[in-house]
Order: structure tokens, then C-alpha cells, then sequence
């Protein structure tokens, strides 16, 4: 008997216990913010890397038109 009372009164103190939910609400705001990412790099990869490139055409380009210390 006296364990049956130790057990219910343990699962009743963890059932009222908060400090785990803390932890997993991190967890899934952790994760869903990994994910968000992921898919914003997939959608706009390749738009960034295009737009990354053309700045460096643009710089290689304007490269030739500065004067060099020889």
C-alpha cells in the first residue's frame, strides 16, 4: 500500500512540475528556427548566390579601370 502511495504521489509532484516544459518549448522554438532557416536557404539560395555573383562581375569589371602602382 504504502508503495501504490509513493508512486501516485511522485507521478502528482512530476504532473505539477514545470522546469521540464521550459526545456522542451527551447527545443521546439530551437528547432523550428533551424528549420525556418533551412528553407529560407533553399528558397533563396540561389537568388543570393546570383546576386552575390553579379557583385563580383560588377567589381572584376570595375577592376580594370583603376589605375595600378607599377
Amino acid at each position: 500500500m504504502h508503495m501504490a502511495t509513493y508512486v501516485k504521489g511522485t507521478l502528482a509532484r512530476l504532473a505539477k512540475s514545470t522546469s521540464g516544459a521550459v526545456a522542451t518549448e527551447y527545443a521546439f522554438l530551437i528547432a523550428f528556427i533551424a528549420i525556418v532557416a533551412a528553407i529560407g536557404m533553399v528558397l533563396l539560395g540561389d537568388n543570393l548566390s546570383n546576386f552575390f555573383n553579379d557583385i563580383g562581375v560588377a567589381l572584376e569589371n570595375a577592376g580594370g579601370s583603376i589605375p595600378t602602382v607599377t
